[in-house]
């Protein structure tokens, strides 16, 4: 009988509500669990951990293809980090260990080193998720709170905006008029999967007043009229800011 991997969910979520409890658990996709910390002005940071098993052995690594922060609480990037908008990825601050990382017998040292938590039946989830405790508050936190860079902080202003502007209308709809939200995050959804074209199809009153509102705003204004790929990129951010919510 093939040897399956232990539960790993579980005691993951505890260790990180035991030591980051600012970091909630927020879903799942694939192999790799998202936590998610909001923060002043709508800024949220990302905290994805991966699991791989296969052939009897499981390794957890932090995910530092999805780490980081950005102006929407979904930690998923379906269109690749490295060209969304709104979002900044959170590199090691050096690729080398710290030299004053503890020896383990599950992990290489350093950053992007995986943590062995089962070998065939031995289990070592405990002893790996303090492994990985150890690897976030030495690589992955420092790396999240660095400062932004200027070309960075121009880059995600007009969507700081746009986050403060709509994010507390989706929460109030969600509280007063949820079967009207359903309604716009169905079309969002099925649009979304047709991916080019269509955007402008059968659009729901609600989302065309929000449109009308983000094409008044600064950093919209300027180009909402004369930018397919501006009005395309804030229809991909929709389909991020619906996604948390059931």
């Amino acid at each position: 009988m093939a040897v399956r991997s232990v539960p790993v969910k579980g005691k993951l979520v505890k260790m990180m509500e035991a030591n980051f409890p600012a970091f909630h658990f927020a879903s799942e996709s694939g192999r790799t669990y998202g936590f998610v910390r909001e923060g002043p002005g709508r800024w949220y940071s990302y905290l994805p951990i991966n699991r791989y098993f296969e052939d009897g052995k499981g390794d957890l690594s932090i995910n530092w293809y999805l780490i980081g922060g950005g102006y929407v609480p979904d930690w998923y990037e379906w269109a690749g980090s490295y060209h969304t908008p709104w979002r900044v990825l959170a590199w090691p601050r050096e690729q080398q260990p710290d030299p004053a990382e503890p020896p383990s017998l599950l992990a290489s040292p350093g950053p992007m080193a995986s943590i062995r938590y089962q070998t065939g039946p031995q289990k070592q989830l405990d002893q790996a998720l303090e492994v990985l405790r150890d690897k976030l508050e030495r690589y992955a936190l420092p790396a999240m709170e660095r400062p932004l860079c200027p070309a960075e902080e121009r880059r995600l202003q007009r969507w700081r905006l746009l986050a403060e502007h709509i994010l507390p209308q989706l929460e109030e709809m969600e509280l007063r008029d949820p079967e009207t939200l359903a309604e716009v995050k169905d079309w969002q959804k099925r649009t979304a999967r047709r991916w080019r074209g269509g955007i402008d199809e059968n659009v729901p009153p609600v989302m065309t007043g929000w449109r009308e509102e983000i094409a008044s705003m600064p950093g919209f204004a300027e180009e909402w009229d004369i930018s397919p790929i501006l009005r395309e990129w804030v229809f991909n951010w929709f389909t991020h800011a619906f996604y948390l919510r059931p």
